[in-house]
């Protein structure tokens, strides 16, 4: 199978970004707040998480489309002829899922939405993929509970992070 480059630019993206986002947060103002953490201190803590978590994926997948592509074989030749296709259609659904999103944060509240939002992203990216074509009608419906299952359980483990630990009120 040949490899991408985008995973490798993605995992640029995702450093410059995070380098950036820290260098910000460093000329936040060091007002104390509750329990003694500055407004600078989460956006620190998730830049340098991104950061240190993007670099073994970037050197990880640059050798891998390194190597991929030193190693161009008959294999290369058996891409399927929908994997743009449906590399964009993927990319534009959860564009149009992230704009929706954000119109309906502030009316629905946070776990509504949130929930929502990725529900609807799991099971389109899967349905997008093929995946879910293959499947009996027993197994779409068992994958559809454990989708909405796993959307409600994350959605109400990060409010209930940001709300009873970090003392961060979010829509309800």
């Amino acid at each position: 199978m040949d490899r991408d480059i985008g995973k490798p630019l993605f995992d640029i993206f995702l450093l410059v970004a995070s380098g950036i986002g820290f260098y910000y947060a460093t000329t936040l103002p060091s007002i104390t707040s509750a329990g003694g953490i500055t407004p600078a201190f989460f956006p620190k803590l998730l830049s340098g998480l991104i950061f240190v978590c993007a670099v073994p994926c970037f050197i990880r997948d640059s050798l891998e489309w390194l190597s991929q592509r030193r190693e161009r074989d008959y294999e290369a030749q058996n891409v399927r002829s929908d994997g743009p296709k449906s590399a964009v259609a993927q990319w534009l659904f959860i564009m149009a899922l992230i704009i929706g999103y954000a119109i309906i944060f502030e009316r629905l509240g946070y776990l509504v939405s949130t929930s929502l939002f990725c529900f609807l992203s799991v099971l389109g990216m899967v349905m997008l993929s093929g995946e879910f074509s293959g499947m009996s009608a027993v197994n779409k419906l068992k994958s559809g509970l454990g989708y909405l299952a796993f959307s409600i359980i994350l959605s109400s483990s990060i409010f209930f992070v940001f709300t009873a630990l970090f003392n961060i009120p979010l829509p309800n």
